[in-house]
């Protein structure tokens, strides 16, 4: 085993599965079969389905809030026994599983010290593996070898030739020009928070910032409080990036926002709230 991998034990899982159907639970199985001691943690599974960027854009923003030596299996995956490859990363002392569908494009675009592998055909038999079903590669293939990595009895390095040619991800990062900043709904949270793919750092500086988000000019505030009851607000979450709320409601429905939806933050209000001074959490309750 490589000594920059020491495993820990923990593997979490990242799906699309839902929790209606066996799917995540056969996962579990195919870890616990050749791992029986592993600590399964679930990060979600109710993802929408066929959206690997979406999973992309959870995992990026949890996976180091576990211990270094966590594996962490990624499986949204509509190209499922088709000729893409499955990608093991090896990022900051984890290592990421995942289908090469630009799942994996918001951790490695931002990590350029990341190893990437793909998975030899070879290594199901040398694993001892059955030839994979065509369509459950998650519990067929990604599973094993979650569990042996995490067992320290395969090196991530090893799994198969490095590669740079990863599939990049498909929503363009936000950017900022002067004293504007344009980016998009990445994601729409279970309270109806419509969280950006904007940084905090992006906006670092401004003064008198507003909101622009499905036609209407949003305030800029630290917590949802800060507006009354039923009004919307832009602030910084606890992940480090901008999110339109609603004090009390669902910001998704209020505003009409959905997924992709652009957004534009500018400063220069002097009648708005403060400025960016550095990274701190906007009291999301997740």
């Amino acid at each position: 085993m490589s000594g920059i991998f020491q495993p820990c034990g923990i593997i979490t899982l990242t799906t699309d599965f839902g929790s209606r159907d066996p799917f995540v639970a056969l996962l579990k199985a195919a870890v616990l079969r050749r791992l029986p001691q592993a600590r399964l943690v679930d990060i979600t599974h109710e993802l929408p389905a066929f959206r690997p960027e979406v999973a992309g854009f959870w995992l990026e923003r949890s996976f180091e809030w576990f211990p270094v030596g966590s594996v962490h299996l990624a499986v949204v995956d509509p190209g499922v026994g088709s000729s893409r490859r499955v990608l093991a990363a090896l990022v900051r002392g984890h290592v990421l599983i995942a289908p090469d569908n630009g799942l994996l494009a918001a951790v490695l675009e931002r990590s350029a010290e990341a190893v990437v592998s793909a998975l030899d055909p070879g290594l199901p038999a040398a694993l001892g593996l059955p030839t994979p079903s065509a369509t459950f590669h998650g519990r067929d293939l990604m599973a094993p070898v979650a569990a042996e990595v995490a067992a320290g009895r395969l090196d991530p390095q090893a799994m198969g030739p490095q590669v740079t040619d990863w599939l990049r991800g498909v929503v363009p990062p936000a950017q900022r020009l002067a004293a504007q900043v344009r980016g998009n709904v990445a994601v729409i949270d279970r309270y109806g928070n419509a969280i950006t793919n904007v940084p905090a750092v992006l906006l670092e500086g401004m003064v008198g910032i507003t909101a622009l988000a499905a036609g209407q000019e949003l305030p800029w505030g630290r917590t949802y409080g800060d507006v009354p009851e039923g009004r919307c607000l832009s602030l910084v979450n606890s992940f480090g990036v901008v999110e339109i709320a609603c004090n009390r409601g669902n910001a998704a429905q209020v505003l009409s926002l959905s997924q992709a939806d652009p957004v534009i933050f500018r400063a220069g209000n002097p009648d708005c709230c403060r400025g960016i001074k550095g990274l701190k959490g906007g009291g999301n309750p997740l």
